[in-house]
């Protein structure tokens, strides 16, 4: 499999997984590969203090998908309140 596709089935996953992020893979500033993903519901003052960030930017799947672990992990009680979606910056 070309690395094209396996990063196309990557990002396919990641969407399925995560539905509060939107994911984007790119060059950085430097012009080396990054994968990004983006919250897409409002940060309110309590969960940016529990350690919510509203982006997360890492060099590969494998070290974003770690990433995304530990914000799901810290998202997931604030789940129960009410969470205001933000427009999406790219279609699905």
């Amino acid at each position: 499999m070309n690395p094209t596709t396996l990063a196309h089935l990557r990002l396919s996953s990641l969407r399925r997984t995560h539905p509060a992020w939107e994911f984007l893979r790119g060059t950085d500033e430097s012009g080396q590969e990054c994968w990004q993903a983006r919250l897409c519901v409002e940060i309110t003052t309590s969960m940016r203090d529990a350690g919510i960030v509203e982006v997360l930017q890492q060099p590969d799947y494998l070290s974003l998908a770690d990433e995304l672990r530990r914000q799901e992990a810290i998202l997931r009680p604030f789940r129960a309140s009410h969470l205001t979606p933000l427009p999406r910056a790219h279609a699905m």
